[in-house]
């Protein structure tokens, strides 16, 4: 029997893919490059733009030296006055440094200013004190242990003229002759600083901006042995003096 092939007269042989609609693709966008802005000029070092990390100066030779001639003044000799019982006495005496140890140093860092200093001095005071009949000599040690952010030390022991009437008072006015020499030296040493900020900035000397941390006095306050353990020796700090200053013994 022959076989009837009629009944695939009708049958849709196109393919599937053929049908399908065109997916169209966008054209792709333009991507514009942003502007970036000019770059703002930049202060401090080349290595250290805008003090953002750290700018160091080291004073470590003119910080030990100037300490020195401050307290000593030169060698000359200081010719002042003592009070004791209403009665003004003539205090005549010189200071000799026998050792200076130390260093100090100022930095930037974001923009602020710091001054740090480590000192360990040891004076000797000479001279004599006249009384309306008579002059007495007097001697003394001291001994300066000066540190940042920590109490400054002077130990005052008189050597002569300990047993006088007015030892007390002798002892008090070497001692304030030593901080207000001590304050002069901290003065110039933040004078360094403004200084080092104002170069560092392109500014003109005097334009900086203030320390972060002012001077302070060196003020005695507590009585110290002539033996008082020094603080010198390694330890480094950085910050302001300390305002309750200087002790006494």
């Amino acid at each position: 029997m022959p076989i009837n092939y009629s009944k695939w007269d009708n049958l849709d042989c196109s393919s599937d893919e053929e049908d399908a609609p065109k997916i169209v693709k966008p054209a792709p966008k333009k991507v514009e490059k942003p502007v970036m802005p000019a770059p703002k000029e930049a202060t401090g070092s080349a290595w250290n733009a805008n003090n953002y990390h750290w700018e160091e100066q080291k004073l470590d030779k003119w910080g030990r030296q100037r300490i020195g001639d401050l307290l000593t003044d030169g060698g000359k000799k200081a010719h002042e006055e003592l009070e004791y019982q209403g009665a003004r006495l003539s205090f005549i005496y010189s200071v000799s440094k026998d050792e200076v140890e130390g260093d100090a140093w100022t930095h930037i860092r974001k923009g602020k200013t710091v001054v740090g200093y480590n000192f360990e001095i040891k004076l000797t005071v000479s001279g004599k004190v006249k009384t309306s009949s008579r002059e007495e000599p007097v001697g003394a040690n001291v001994h300066v242990d000066l540190m940042v952010d920590n109490d400054a030390e002077v130990a005052v022991e008189l050597t002569e003229g300990g047993g006088l009437p007015f030892a007390g008072g002798l002892k008090k006015h070497v001692h304030g002759s030593v901080v207000a020499r001590i304050n002069a030296f901290l003065t110039e040493l933040q004078e360094k600083a403004l200084e080092q900020k104002s170069k560092t900035e392109g500014k003109k000397e005097g334009s900086a901006s203030p320390l972060s941390a002012p001077p302070a006095a060196a003020v005695g306050h507590t009585e110290q042995s002539a033996g008082a353990k020094s603080h010198f020796g390694g330890r480094v700090q950085v910050g302001g003096h300390n305002i309750e200053g200087l002790r006494i013994s």
